[in-house]
């Protein structure tokens, strides 16, 4: 998850494109990561320093890592533990970006140093998959300690973003959320909570986008029609919807149930209240998830 949100960080701070950032999503799977951004990463070596190293690569014949060593700027057995670390998703993107020149090294180094600050975590937060981190992120990115309900704001997106990548895909990017009072979209699904508390959640989005989102959640021979997109869609927040409410009832005790599923299309739907948009721009295409508790 931390790739998706440096991803967002780069986006909301007008460091990269929209356009820039949808293209290293896509190729960074089949990207080589380098020994320097790696080095930059683990604060081993300075951007300038990395570079230099690039720089004299044009004129000797050594790899970046034994050149880096007769520099002085590595040693030998910081290139072999460079070496075997598993490179995380956030390397990678930052590493697609520095290969299309939309981030130069010395942009990389600085981008990904005020964000791990911004963050306060360290290389073990960012790397695993701890809740707690996870929890630490969205809180942060989206200023949920400041909103009332704010740990039912934070566990229910922190769920939505692990459930993403688990069910649709990584290649995605959460954009500045927003509040809202009306759902508007071309294709809407919308499921109210009741029990303990009322909330409502919404998946919006134009046709194309809204397909692509049913087909990827359906990972089966898929038919192009409106009621497959429907259920498929329906079925996703359904799922997420029900494991929310597991956890509440295990984490906290608190007892909340589902109202049916209700579908809109091409119709602005009135919320009654305050709610959070949260924007995700996929590769293929933009998501709005809608939440009020």
């Amino acid at each position: 998850m931390f790739s998706q949100f440096f991803g967002g960080y780069l986006l909301n701070h007008n460091i990269v494109s929209r356009e820039q950032l949808s293209r290293a999503l896509d190729e960074k799977k089949n990207t080589r990561m380098r020994l320097g951004v790696l080095a930059i990463n683990e604060g081993l070596m300075t951007s300038e320093q990395v570079e230099h190293v690039n720089v004299m690569q044009q004129t000797v014949d050594l790899r970046f890592g034994d050149l880096a060593v007769q520099l002085g700027y590595l040693k030998e057995q910081d290139v072999d533990d460079l070496l075997h670390k598993q490179p995380t998703d956030y390397l990678l993107l930052g590493q697609a970006l520095v290969n299309m020149g939309a981030l130069s090294n010395e942009g990389f180094e600085r981008a990904i140093n005020d964000y791990k600050a911004t963050l306060k975590l360290d290389d073990d937060d960012i790397s695993g998959d701890q809740y707690d981190a996870l929890s630490s992120m969205v809180s942060e990115f989206y200023h949920f300690s400041t909103a009332r309900n704010a740990r039912l704001y934070t566990n229910y997106v922190t769920l939505l973003f692990k459930s993403l990548i688990r069910f649709i895909g990584d290649d995605f990017t959460p954009l500045d959320a927003s509040i809202c009072r009306t759902a508007e979209g071309a294709c809407i699904v919308r499921q109210l909570i009741n029990g303990a508390y009322k909330g409502q959640t919404i998946i919006s989005a134009e046709p194309d986008e809204y397909r692509c989102f049913a087909r990827r959640f359906a990972k089966e021979a898929y038919f192009e029609s409106d009621e497959f997109d429907d259920a498929s869609v329906s079925e996703f927040l359904n799922v997420i919807n029900g494991l929310y409410a597991v956890n509440e009832s295990n984490e906290t005790g608190t007892e909340i149930g589902l109202e049916p599923l209700a579908l809109f299309r091409n119709e602005d739907v009135p919320l009654g209240e305050e709610a959070f948009s949260i924007p995700v721009q996929f590769t293929f295409g933009e998501v709005e998830f809608i939440v009020a508790f």
